[in-house]
């Protein structure tokens, strides 16, 4: 098991916008430099089973992902299949002011490569999806 907290990002939106750009079509092509191939394996009620490729160091690597929704606070994620199989994380979203917090509390697990450089490579992911919301986010407003 390797712990990490990722704590006090900003997202310059309140927290309903940051839920109806998260529940919307946009989300999903937000990510799309980073992932492709999206395969919705199931639904119910707000839980989903998604399977996907993801680039990770400049490879193409397939996995598997579970996450429930706890609108307007939270995502429960756990990755079921993949270089990261066993890993489970949280995204807590809080209103602060008019912008939203977001803070990521997980255990990232990997056959493939040592616990810290899963973790490194873990983070980076996150970093990038991040990333992605914030500038497709400034995009949407913009319009």
């Amino acid at each position: 098991m390797t712990y990490f907290e990722d704590t006090g990002s900003i997202l310059d939106a309140p927290i309903d916008y940051v839920w109806e750009y998260l529940m919307s079509e946009e989300h999903g092509s937000a990510h799309a430099r980073n992932a492709r191939h999206f395969e919705v394996r199931e639904t119910t009620g707000s839980t989903s089973v998604v399977a996907a490729e993801r680039l990770l160091h400049g490879e193409w690597t397939p996995f598997v992902s579970r996450s429930t929704d706890f609108p307007p606070f939270a995502v429960c994620n756990e990755e079921i299949e993949g270089d990261f199989a066993g890993t489970k994380f949280v995204i807590l979203y809080r209103p602060h002011g008019h912008q939203t917090r977001v803070d990521v509390y997980g255990d990232i697990r990997s056959d493939r490569f040592e616990l810290e450089r899963a973790k490194q490579l873990f983070l980076e992911l996150l970093t990038m999806a991040y990333d992605d919301d914030v500038a497709k986010m400034r995009e949407l407003r913009r319009r």
